[in-house]
């Protein structure tokens, strides 16, 4: 007993000298454990891919079998928005605000560090980060960040990263966001031979020209695009071109998706399936994306597929930025607080229909949009004039209800909603001007006239002259 009582001690002492390193051995497995079991993330967002342009949601003649086959047990979010633009390229601020959650009305959208962006706070989960496509769009902060050029390229570098890094101690997140089907439509010709112009069916809105101007005229999605008045057959062979090119894109994406599947991490992996903001392809006379109208601009769509995330489709308003904090609820990871952008795991697990009740959209000091389930209202501050819309019976917003006097309160109500959301996302364009801009238009319009309307426009864009915020006609 006399000998034993120093060993003891000795132990005791032994045991107690080693407790740190080992509840920091436990600790770490807990840690890595909870990474390690989280799912990888991969973003395959397209560039000015319309809102029906895939085959998962019912395009008649585009092709895109290998999103189809992801998508096919996803939630689908039709009704998914860019928040608008101040810019021509919508697909900046769009994909800032992707990565970001926040409106880029906000003061110092661009340069605020403050919020963590998407990148930064899946990093900080533990998650392995990579984008490959279009640089400088406030994503940066990726651990590794390349540019492929078009869509083989990126699916190269992702492809490696996948094959380097998946089955590792941190989970991946993928963000795949090339130019791709972006002008001018860039793929391989044995894409661009899948599709005859012939067989190529017209949009149901088809106009040779828009009616009237929107203060996007001049844009150079439209004047470069296409020549007016707009023909069947020149459209065709653009969107014969479009949909070759929106191929391609699903064939690299599919290169992507089948590295994971190589990798053991098919099953492991939660899919986003996106488009940075619509394109018009003719609808209304338009060929861009500086438009407000429901398959034009800012109308796009988001697709959920993975671990947990049941088959199903939902009409609820979304914006784009809502990818981001809904990402987190589905990985168990933080929601930054300072989010304009709302989850839509509410409605993805069944728990409810939706997350607002209604949808703000803009376009520079132009054009203003709100709706909600079923009514529609676009404002063009810059001519006061509105435009009213029944989505539910009237998808393709063929026929303007604003002079309808039975409209006058629903009317009332929406503008009351869209002044609200002004001043919710931070918007202080005013809804109307005290000398509008001329609203008439034709391609016959001399290049003398159109000068002169573009300085009044860029006038009023940067806010000289005098304004109201009331909204006339």
């Amino acid at each position: 007993m006399i000998g034993w009582v120093p060993n003891r001690c000795l132990y005791m002492v032994f045991a107690v000298a080693l407790l740190p390193a080992l509840l920091l051995e436990v600790v770490n497995a807990a840690n890595t454990n909870s990474t390690v079991n989280k799912p990888n993330i991969c973003i395959l967002l397209a560039d000015d891919l319309r809102a029906d342009c895939l085959g998962i949601l019912g395009h008649p003649i585009v092709k895109t079998p290998n999103l189809d086959g992801v998508c096919k047990e996803g939630h689908i979010f039709r009704n998914t928005y860019v928040l608008g633009s101040n810019a021509s390229a919508v697909c900046i601020p769009s994909r800032q605000m992707i990565l970001k959650g926040v409106s880029y009305l906000r003061p110092g959208f661009r340069n605020n560090h403050k919020i963590p962006t998407m990148a930064e706070t899946f990093r900080e989960a533990g998650y392995l980060s990579m984008r490959a496509g279009k640089p400088k769009n406030g994503d940066e902060v990726f651990d590794e960040n390349q540019y492929g050029g078009h869509a083989d390229g990126n699916a190269d570098y992702l492809v490696e990263f996948i094959e380097k890094n998946a089955g590792g101690d941190k989970p991946l997140f993928l963000y795949m966001a090339g130019h791709e089907p972006h002008d001018s439509q860039y793929a391989p010709d044995e894409y661009y031979s899948r599709y005859q112009p012939a067989d190529i069916p017209m949009p149901v809105s088809f106009l040779p020209y828009h009616p009237f101007d929107n203060g996007a005229m001049l844009e150079a999605d439209e004047f470069r695009t296409l020549k007016w008045p707009r023909t069947k057959e020149a459209l065709q062979a653009k969107l014969a071109k479009y949909y070759a090119s929106t191929t391609f894109w699903d064939a690299e994406a599919g290169r992507v998706i089948e590295a994971l599947k190589q990798a053991g991490q098919y099953e492991n992996t939660i899919f986003v399936v996106s488009s940075d903001n619509g394109y018009s392809n003719g609808d209304h006379g338009l060929m861009g994306k500086q438009n407000l109208y429901e398959f034009g601009g800012m109308h796009s769509f988001v697709i959920f597929a993975g671990p947990g995330i049941p088959k199903g489709e939902s009409k609820a308003l979304a914006y784009l930025m809502d990818i981001y904090p809904t990402l987190c609820e589905l990985t168990e990871t933080k929601i930054p607080n300072e989010l304009d952008a709302k989850s839509l795991a509410p409605v993805i697990s069944g728990k409810s229909p939706k997350v607002r009740d209604y949808l703000f959209t803009a376009f520079k000091k132009n054009q203003r949009a709100i709706r909600d389930d079923r009514w529609k209202l676009i404002r063009y501050p810059l001519i006061n004039k509105t435009q009213f819309f029944d989505l539910e019976n009237d998808p393709h917003e063929m026929n303007d209800l604003f002079d309808q006097p039975e409209n006058a309160d629903r009317i009332k109500v929406l503008m009351a909603a869209l002044q609200e959301k002004q001043k919710r996302f931070g918007d202080k364009a005013p809804l109307t001007v005290d000398n509008p801009a001329d609203p008439a238009w034709n391609p016959g319009i001399g290049k003398e006239e159109l000068a002169k309307r573009t300085a009044k426009r860029a006038a009023m864009n940067s806010g000289n002259g005098s304004s109201k915020r009331e909204a006339g006609k």
